[in-house]
């Protein structure tokens, strides 16, 4: 499966050492994350991508190991996200 940002979607970050919010202008809600959960969200902000995708770029990106905790953390933070609105499936 193919993961994109909601098309409705339109997100402005902020940082506070490691605590991530993101206000989706579109719907008016803020969102409150950790990095982890705010990298793969700005991952699929710059393209979409399978979770396999990105599990080797959020792991690249984070310098923490691609195994199989963090592929079941991986899944469990795209299932939010989806129950959040701020992202949804690719048509195929």
């Amino acid at each position: 499966m193919t993961w994109q940002i909601n098309a409705l979607v339109t997100l402005h970050w902020r940082d506070w050492n490691g605590e991530w919010v993101a206000f989706d202008v579109g719907s008016g809600q803020t969102h409150q994350m950790d990095t982890l959960t705010a990298t793969v969200l700005m991952l699929l902000e710059t393209a979409p991508a399978s979770q396999f995708e990105l599990a080797m770029l959020t792991a690249d990106a984070l310098s923490i190991p691609n195994d199989l905790t963090f592929s079941a953390a991986l899944s469990g933070i795209l299932d939010g996200l989806r129950a959040a609105g701020l992202i949804e499936s690719l048509a195929q």
